[in-house]
């Protein structure tokens, strides 16, 4: 009795000088989303950036930081800060696609920055000129259309009603959304996640958004979680980037992420069981490895934040008369997964020039 006694003023002496061993993050998300914290702002480089494929990696971090309250302006590396760098990305990046222009602009005012300015670009003027009120598609993928509707929705821009008709009409019968939006590259949870989010920030919330939640609950794992799809070349298994997106488009829409119970969780148990010890994300259970993306895009699901992580009311930007042709996407969808070898991206290209299918995710 005696040594248990000791024992047990033991820890509460090491808790006292914090070297208790500490809570599981897993039991709780709050604390699992401020060790992933931490890992992520180790990981920052030199010129204020984050690792990742392209300027898109620190506007994750961007979101990661604001969901969990820190300023990112103040995040420095070198005296550079993840919004810094951006800044000085802004031409290049938001040139390149129109969701790359939308998915900065959500992130400088994530950051409290002037969208009409940063960077020397009128992000939400790149937007606006994409629009083609024929179709009412800002871009030619669904990921773009739903992050350019967050974005305006983002800065109070007015949103033209035959652009959330486009989005509707995209909807495929399963009740989700495909990448291309057509019904032969099929639907997955990430697009689908997307397009409920930004269903719900123009207001348009309705019979679309509830179909879309029945195809997400089929597309549930039994561990809770969710892949990019049943089908995706990426395999079933649950991974970290699908389920933080779905939890996302879950709170936007309503719906109590841990109501959605399986035999083996829920969607948050799912997203924790799949936290290292480090503090990062692996992308899924067989991938051991630590993951950028998958770190950054878990914190704002962890803490229940939707896109639009924050708003400003900005005057309306007119586009010119004639709408501005929208580029290409920028790259084929990126996951938190490994590359494939260049042959067979070069093959995939070749099946879809074919009519065959690509099912490649956007990030």
């Amino acid at each position: 009795m005696k040594r248990l006694l000791a024992l047990v003023v033991l820890v509460g002496m090491l808790g006292a000088f914090g070297l208790a061993t500490p809570v599981r993050a897993a039991d709780d998300p709050q604390a699992a989303a401020q060790r992933s914290i931490n890992w992520l702002v180790a990981r920052q480089m030199d010129d204020g950036s984050f690792p990742g494929f392209d300027a898109g990696a620190s506007a994750d971090a961007i979101f990661a930081l604001t969901s969990i309250g820190a300023d990112p302006n103040g995040v420095l590396k070198n005296g550079n800060s993840p919004v810094s760098y951006l800044g000085n990305q802004a031409a290049a990046y938001a040139s390149k696609s129109t969701a790359a222009a939308a998915k900065l602009t959500l992130a400088v005012v994530a950051a409290g920055k002037d969208p009409l300015t940063f960077g020397g670009q009128n992000l939400v003027g790149l937007i606006v000129n994409r629009y083609d009120a024929q179709t009412g598609r800002y871009g030619q993928d669904i990921t773009g259309q739903a992050l350019a509707l967050l974005a305006l929705a983002s800065t109070g821009q007015p949103i033209p009603p035959a652009a959330i008709t486009a989005l509707n009409q995209a909807q495929l019968a399963d009740g989700g959304w495909s990448f291309d939006g057509t019904a032969a590259t099929g639907s997955d949870t990430n697009t689908t996640a997307l397009a409920i989010q930004a269903l719900v920030a123009t207001g348009a919330k309705g019979a679309s958004t509830a179909k879309a939640l029945e195809y997400l609950k089929s597309q549930q794992n039994g561990d809770g979680g969710f892949p990019y799809a049943q089908s995706s070349q990426f395999g079933a298994d649950s991974d970290a980037n699908s389920t933080a997106v779905v939890i996302q488009a879950l709170v936007a829409a309503g719906a109590d992420p841990r109501a959605w119970q399986q035999s083996g969780g829920e969607p948050i148990s799912a997203l924790l069981a799949l936290q290292n010890a480090s503090g990062a994300f692996r992308y899924q259970a067989t991938q051991a490895d630590d993951n950028d993306l998958a770190t950054a895009q878990a914190i704002p699901a962890l803490l229940l934040k939707p896109f639009p992580l924050k708003t400003v009311s900005l005057s309306p930007v007119v586009a010119p008369s004639a709408p501005t042709s929208a580029p290409l996407p920028a790259s084929l969808p990126r996951t938190g997964g490994a590359d494939a070898p260049v042959w067979v991206v070069a093959l995939a290209l070749v099946l879809l020039a074919a009519g065959g299918l690509l099912k490649l995710r956007r990030v």
